[in-house]
């Protein structure tokens, strides 16, 4: 009986040994520009846009996979556009500018994947900001990021030793007519950097964050 209880208890860690994983502080920020030109040959579709778009991430997270519990994003995005189909008539003509933020939403957070060596980032924006997201087209820090967006060397980063870690990657996308044929034929450039920083806090600084990203606001549910 002993020996049966001895490995229940092994079984599962003690309150004190949760505890002692370490809690974080995480801020990321990713901003970019985009154009499209489908040029001006009387085709069936004609026209030039451009945009610039930024999103901005703040998180607790806990654990060695510095994975968030509670998350607050937002989003903004200026586009123009004098993309038109045959006849004038305009061609997803998004709105000058579109915001969202500060909002509290699960669908927002971020992972570091130690077998991949990069950070995950999902936000939801395509669901909370309306316009046309020209700036997605291959440009995945508009979406969030992955880790081969994030990748990081071996020894650059690991959880368990370190207190914090902080860098900057960037994307740039350059692709000619040739990528999309017949009438959807255009050019499309984007450039785009993204920031990650993770600092470890104390247990009792991780509660006061928590809460005070807790009195964000929640998005409206679907």
């Amino acid at each position: 009986m002993l020996r049966a209880l001895l490995a229940l208890l092994l079984a599962f860690p003690s309150p004190a040994a949760r505890d002692r994983e370490p809690h974080w502080r995480v801020h990321a920020e990713a901003s970019g520009t985009y154009a499209v030109d489908y040029g001006a040959e009387g085709d069936p579709v004609d026209g030039q846009s451009s945009g610039t778009w930024s999103w901005e991430l703040k998180a607790v997270a806990a654990g060695y996979g510095v994975d968030t519990g509670t998350a607050i994003f937002r989003m903004s995005v200026n586009e123009s556009s004098s993309i038109v189909i045959a006849g004038g008539a305009p061609y997803c003509r998004p709105p000058a500018t579109g915001a969202v933020g500060w909002v509290r939403d699960p669908g927002v957070g971020l992972y570091f994947s130690a077998r991949r060596r990069g950070f995950q980032v999902d936000h939801p924006f395509s669901a909370l900001l309306a316009g046309c997201h020209a700036g997605a087209h291959g440009m995945t820090l508009y979406d969030g990021a992955g880790p081969a967006d994030t990748r990081i060397p071996r020894d650059a980063f690991r959880p368990r030793r370190d207190r914090a870690f902080e860098d900057t990657w960037t994307q740039s996308i350059a692709l000619d007519r040739s990528h999309e044929p017949g009438q959807d034929a255009h050019t499309f450039s984007a450039n785009g950097t993204i920031a990650i920083e993770v600092r470890r806090i104390s247990r009792r600084s991780a509660r006061a964050l928590r809460l005070r990203l807790l009195s964000t606001p929640r998005t409206p549910p679907a």
